[in-house]
C-alpha cells in the first residue's frame, strides 16, 4: 500500500503542485492550507509523513506544528519547507526532529521525491529497531525466565535445555539431521541444533562446553539465543555472518570473551546448500573431528583450530566440498571417546570412523551401535550428531 502524505501549505499553487508530483509517484496525497487542521487530521488518521510550509498565516505556523506533532506523534516524520531559507530557520527546525529542511523553490521536484525517500526510509528503519528492541527484550525475557528455572532446580533446567533443542530427527528435503546426546548429569554442556536457513539452505552445529553441570548448560542457552539472533539478523537485514561460519566462530568468540563467563566451548558449524550439493563449514576446536562418508570410503573432515571463548587473537577459516548421491557426516563429541572400550586413541577413532561408514542408521542407531545407549555413568556428557542424505540411502 503507498505511503500516505500530509500536506500543509498556505499557498495553493505550492499545495497542487506538490500533491501532483507525488501522486505521480504512487504517494497518497492529502493537503491542509492550515496548520492547526493537521492534529485533528493526525487524529483521525495519522500519515507516514507531514510535508508542511514554515511560514504559515493563522494560529499556527510551521514551527509551532512540528513541535506540536513531535510532542504528540515523536516518531512521524516532518519535511519543513521554507520560503526564506534562513540558516536559522533551518537549524530551528532540524533540532526540534524535522527529517528535512527544504527551501522553495525548488531546483528541481527530484529533490522533492529524495527528500521523502529518505525521510520514509528512515522512519521504516527506526520502527523497524523498535519493533526489534522489542523482539530481543522478550527473548531475553524467555531467557531470563529459562535460567532462573535452571537455577531452581536442576531438573527443571534439563527440561528447559533439551526444550531448546531440536527435534531428534528432522528432514530438509533429500537431507535427515538427527542427534543423540547422553549427559553426565542432570544438564548437559553439549548442545545441538539444526534449523532452515532459507528455502534451498539449513544449518547445523555441535558445541561442546567445557566443563559440564549448572554453569556449561548456561552457556549452551546462551549460543543458542546467540544462533537465533544471528539467523534473526540474516532474515531480517541479510546479516552474512550466517553463512559465514568463519564470521561466526570469531563473532561467538568474541561474545563468550566480552562475557567473562570462565567458559569456552568447541564447535563445529556448517550449511548445505540442497540445490548446489555443498557443505560449507568451519571448526572451533572440535575433536574428534567428523567423518564424512560418500559411499566408498571414511575421511575426517577438518584440521586443528583454537576453541571458542578462549582466545581473543583467534581466528577461523571456512571450507567447502561437494555433497555426492551418497553422503553423511556423523559428529561425536570428545565425552563419546571415554565411553568406548578401545585400548588407546587410535583404536577409538578407528571404531568410530567404522561406525560412521554405516549411513543407514541415525544418531540414536549409532548410539546403540557404540554402546553409548547402555552406559549408566559418564565422566563426560557424549553426543552424537548425524547429518545424511537419504534419497540414496533409503
Amino acid at each position: 500500500m503507498s505511503a500516505p502524505i500530509l500536506i500543509v501549505d498556505d499557498d495553493r499553487a505550492v499545495r497542487d503542485l506538490f500533491a501532483r508530483y507525488l501522486r505521480t509517484l504512487g504517494y497518497l496525497v492529502e493537503t491542509s492550507a492550515e496548520g492547526s487542521e493537521v492534529l485533528e487530521a493526525c487524529h483521525q488518521a495519522l500519515p507516514a509523513l507531514v510535508l508542511c510550509d514554515l511560514r504559515m498565516p493563522g494560529h499556527m505556523d510551521g514551527i509551532e506544528l512540528l513541535e506540536a506533532l513531535r510532542r504528540r506523534y515523536e516518531a512521524l516524520p516532518v519535511i519543513v519547507v521554507s520560503g526564506t531559507g534562513e540558516m536559522h530557520d533551518a537549524i530551528q527546525a532540524l533540532k526540534l526532529g524535522a527529517s528535512d529542511f527544504l527551501t522553495k523553490p525548488l531546483p528541481d521536484l527530484e529533490v522533492l521525491r529524495h527528500a521523502v525517500e529518505r525521510a520514509l526510509e528512515r522512519s521504516r528503519l527506526i520502527e523497524e529497531n523498535r519493533n526489534y528492541r522489542q523482539y530481543l527484550e522478550r527473548a531475553n525475557s524467555q531467557l531470563e525466565r529459562s535460567l532462573g528455572k535452571i537455577r531452581e532446580d536442576e531438573s527443571a533446567g534439563r527440561r528447559v535445555q533439551f526444550a531448546l533443542m531440536p527435534p531428534q530427527r528432522q528432514r530438509f528435503g533429500e537431507y535427515e539431521c538427527s542427534h543423540h546426546i547422553k549427559s553426565s548429569s542432570l544438564l548437559s554442556g553439549d548442545f545441538v541444533d539444526y534449523f532452515a536457513i532459507d528455502r534451498d539452505r539449513f544449518a547445523f552445529y555441535m558445541v561442546d562446553v567445557s566443563g559440564h553441570g549448572i554453569s556449561s548448560a548456561l552457556i549452551t542457552v546462551m549460543v543458542k539465543h546467540l544462533m537465533s539472533r544471528y539467523l534473526e539478523n540474516f532474515r531480517r537485514y541479510r546479516d552474512g555472518r550466517l553463512l559465514d561460519p568463519a564470521a561466526l566462530l570469531e563473532a561467538l568468540n568474541g561474545e563468550l570473551l566480552q562475557g567473562d563467563h570462565g567458559k569456552y566451548l568447541t564447535m563445529f558449524y556448517a550449511i548445505v546448500d540442497t540445490k548446489k550439493c555443498s557443505l560449507t563449514y568451519g571448526i572451533g576446536g572440535q575433536y574428534p573431528f567428523p567423518y564424512c562418508f560418500d559411499g566408498d570410503q571414511v575421511e575426517v573432515v577438518g584440521d586443528r583450530s583454537p576453541p571458542v571463548g578462549l582466545f581473543d587473537e583467534a581466528s577461523y577459516t571456512c571450507a567447502k566440498r561437494s555433497i555426492g548421491e551418497r553422503f553423511s557426516l556423523t559428529l561425536y563429541s570428545d565425552g563419546v571417546l571415554d565411553t568406548l572400550p578401545q585400548a588407546d586413541l587410535h583404536g577409538c577413532k578407528e571404531h568410530l570412523a567404522s561406525v560412521a561408514a554405516r549411513d543407514d542408521r541415525d544418531a540414536e542407531a549409532l548410539a546403540v551401535e557404540i554402546g553409548l545407549v547402555e552406559c549408566n555413568s559418564l565422566p563426560d556428557d557424549a553426543s552424537i550428531l548425524s547429518i545424511r542424505r537419504i534419497s540414496a540411502n533409503g
